[in-house]
């Protein structure tokens, strides 16, 4: 078989396609949910950063004088009007470039997130947020000189501010001019707080990198594992299809050996058993087929013979007359035994119909009984008939008529002279019980289980000479089943045997 169109071949794509769409499902999850951890960390810090801002003194002077320290690549800026102006200054004199109605908002109060590009510096956010300063008071001197001092690099800290030493007072700044040392009051202002965000993009491209890589991987690894799993997990398959094609008619004694409890164990068993079943079948087969040939055989060869004793010379009329009757006496017999093969084969096929009606089986019984009753007389038996209750039974007339004809004949044909016959109706356990016993010659307790078999005799040679084929016990058993009722026997060797028939009893009409 080509590999390409086994199970394993296909449960091996399907696997792959199903692990591909987890794997892909996995990594869009991984990386939107690192994405934004990454986004709301960096706008966390920047909300921890304004708040902290926001408590210090004298924040805005602190940072137009030159002597406020920022972290590593951050960005601190404060806007606000002074002289009908927008203002701006920053801790290293670089600001984030951000929009004006940005700006305008936090005026109005409004905080916002931002995404800027900064020139040769790259992506930063930003947030932008109200500020309103403890000290309203700004000298503007502080702005000038600030605006005179070239931008510094916002990725280097600050230089901090000269201390004074031995308790002398600073120098004087040589930009300050006494002229502009005015003041402004400020009450309202912008704080603009901006974090480098290039590291969130180089994160998650290694991610997407070890995941480009990671994924192939996965898959080849594990398509190969899948294949091997499918393997041995097909591998009783294998086997069943083996020994299934090694099992031919003639030989129905190969069994499928696989051991393992699960489902293709479970499997194997059912097959096994039905290959029992089969076998025996088969075996039932042969064994109806020769008897049938044996049975047939028989008279047929007395026919023959008898013709042509008949043919072979001129004989007198009472010896044609005698070898007739032997020839019209074994048609009789073929007759029989072709007509029960006939019912036997339309139980076997399901045609055979029943028209089931309601009868009252003591009245039905004791009509046969009444039938028999002569053949009991001309054998001297005495025929017992107890039949002491009604009761109702659904069944097809000409069926039962014949089951009981059967079971009352065996008895009257294995019970000698001066013997006893019974036949008794009763009810036990909601169903009505048919017993018919005799005073026979009984069966073994070895044969017990044989009886209902098809062409089985206990006592061959008798049951030939007195007309049997070994198939009403198996026709009476089929008609028992298909009334669903039950059969059984109990007997043994000279205690004669009982024959016990139950039905379920219905409702008279």
């Amino acid at each position: 078989m080509n590999f390409l169109h086994t199970i394993k071949f296909r449960f091996t794509l399907w696997y792959l396609a199903i692990l591909s769409v987890l794997l892909i499902s996995l990594v869009c999850g991984i990386y939107l949910t690192l994405s934004n951890v990454l986004r709301n960390t960096l706008d966390q810090s920047l909300l921890n950063r304004a708040e902290q801002l926001s408590g210090y003194k004298g924040i805005i002077s602190i940072v137009a004088g030159g002597t406020f320290e920022g972290g590593q690549g951050e960005l601190i800026s404060f806007y606000f009007y002074a002289e009908e102006q927008l203002r701006q200054i920053s801790y290293n004199g670089s600001k984030a470039v951000v929009n004006t109605e940005l700006i305008e908002g936090a005026f109005s109060g409004k905080s916002s997130f931002a995404n800027v590009e900064m020139p040769d510096l790259g992506a930063f956010r930003v947030y932008i947020s109200p500020f309103t300063p403890d000290n309203p008071e700004i000298r503007l001197d502080r702005f000038a000189r600030q605006e005179a001092k070239p931008p510094r690099n916002p990725w280097s800290p600050g230089r901090p501010p000269e201390k004074p030493r031995h308790g002398k007072r600073p120098a004087r700044d040589p930009g300050r001019n006494p002229s502009n040392d005015r003041r402004i009051v400020v009450h309202n202002a912008a704080l603009v707080i901006a974090r480098p965000a290039g590291y969130i993009d180089i994160t998650l491209q290694r991610l997407l990198h070890i995941l480009f890589v990671a994924v192939p991987l996965t898959l080849v690894l594990s398509g190969a594992g899948g294949l091997f799993l499918a393997r041995r997990a097909f591998k009783p398959v294998a086997d069943i299809a083996n020994t299934a094609s090694r099992i031919g008619e003639s030989d129905l004694s190969h069994r499928i050996e696989v051991d393992t409890k699960d489902e293709l164990g479970n499997l194997a068993a059912i097959l096994n058993r039905m290959i029992a079943r089969l076998e025996s079948a088969f075996e039932r087969q042969k064994e109806f087929t020769g008897d049938a040939s044996h049975e047939l055989r028989a008279p047929l060869s007395i026919i023959q013979a008898e013709a042509t004793l008949a043919l072979r010379k001129e004989r007198h009329p009472r010896e044609y007359r005698k070898a007739l009757e032997v020839i019209s006496s074994e048609a009789d017999h073929m007759a029989s035994l072709t007509n029960q093969l006939l019912e036997l084969a339309r139980a076997d096929s399901g045609n055979e119909k029943y028209t089931f009606e309601t009868l009252e089986l003591a009245d039905f019984i004791n009509d046969i009984c009444s039938d028999v009753a002569i053949l009991c007389q001309e054998k001297g038996l005495v025929l017992q008939v107890d039949l002491p209750e009604q009761l109702w039974i659904r069944g097809d007339q000409k069926s039962l008529r014949r089951l009981m004809y059967n079971i009352l004949h065996n008895a009257i044909r294995y019970t000698d002279q001066d013997g006893t016959i019974g036949v008794v109706l009763q009810k036990k356990h909601n169903k009505a019980v048919v017993s018919v016993s005799d005073t026979g010659i009984g069966i073994s307790e070895e044969q017990l289980p044989f009886i209902f078999e098809r062409f089985y005799r206990a006592d061959k040679a008798r049951s030939r000479s007195e007309g049997g084929s070994g198939l009403g016990l198996a026709i009476c058993k089929h008609i028992v089943g298909s009334h669903g009722g039950r059969i059984d026997v109990e007997s043994g060797l000279g205690r004669g045997s009982t024959f016990s028939i139950q039905f379920p009893i219905s409702k008279p009409c």
